[in-house]
């Protein structure tokens, strides 16, 4: 419903429209698709619940919510159409909402089914299977939220909150291992390689001079498309803002004149990205 300036009176004239076109005036029904009216009307500034401001229009609440008279073969139908739109037959899942716990109190009643069960199965459904198969749905759809947990704590965070989550994280940890029998099972389902995770270590400064002089001493190609392919987390922490911030200055930090290294004669590998090396 469009936003618009309520008084009132407006909301009677409103109230009165509805009712007069033939819409159920029960609160459940009309939240569904007047949510700002029902809002509104309940609202200490106006009415203060939804039966005053029924009865302020002249309707008699009692008659709006005056009891259905189910028959089997609605509570049937009802069923049929609720397990063709694919939705949880589940007890549990049906008392949520106000319609369906409806029909689960009716088909219980001793005047119709007795039971949930009987009447799933008069409806031509096997409930075991169905709701074996929500169960696994269930299960599914926790799965697949603690893989997007994990995803997006590894993009965010990065490796080291995937390493320390049993700290940082338990509540994620604890339901990841019990859905996915490990913490290392859950994150690779997660399409996260979970080995180099745990390996990745934590570089210091003087970790990365080391690092850069060992492969100059053995004569290992510095320039950066080269270090990208052969060392790629090397070069990751040498160009972080924590240590060096570019490739370049990591170099020179190790005693190596950084312009040398990249006029050595090129080789196939490193022509395509010489001026990436030129500029870091």
């Amino acid at each position: 419903m469009p936003r618009r300036k309520w008084s009132r009176e407006k909301i009677i004239e409103e109230i009165r429209r509805l009712a007069e076109e033939g819409h159920p005036l029960n609160i459940s029904k009309v939240r569904k698709e007047f949510s700002s009216l029902v809002s509104i009307a309940c609202s200490k500034k106006y009415f203060g619940s939804w039966r005053a401001a029924v009865e302020a229009a002249g309707i008699n609440y009692n008659d709006v919510i005056k009891a259905h008279k189910w028959t089997k073969e609605e509570i049937i139908e009802r069923i049929k159409s609720l397990y063709s739109k694919g939705e949880d037959l589940r007890p549990k899942a049906l008392s949520k909402d106000k319609e369906n716990a409806a029909l689960l109190s009716a088909a219980r009643d001793p005047r119709y089914f007795g039971s949930w069960r009987a009447a799933v199965e008069a409806a031509g459904i096997n409930y075991d299977e169905v709701a074996k198969q929500m169960r696994e749905r269930e299960v599914e759809q926790i799965k697949e939220s603690i893989l997007k947990e994990i995803r997006q704590l590894y993009e965010e965070k990065g490796p080291e909150e995937i390493k320390s989550a049993w700290k940082n994280h338990p509540k994620l940890f604890r339901k990841a291992r019990h859905r996915f029998g490990s913490w290392q099972k859950a994150v690779e389902a997660a399409g996260l390689n979970y080995t180099e995770i745990v390996k990745r270590r934590k570089w210091t400064k003087e970790d990365i001079i080391e690092a850069i002089r060992k492969l100059y001493a053995e004569g290992k190609d510095l320039r950066i498309s080269a270090v990208q392919r052969e060392a790629p987390a090397l070069l990751a922490s040498a160009q972080s803002k924590s240590h060096f911030g570019s490739w370049r200055k990591a170099v020179e930090a190790a005693g190596i004149n950084y312009d040398e290294i990249i006029r050595r004669k090129p080789t196939k590998a490193t022509t395509e990205t010489e001026q990436s090396d030129k500029s870091n």
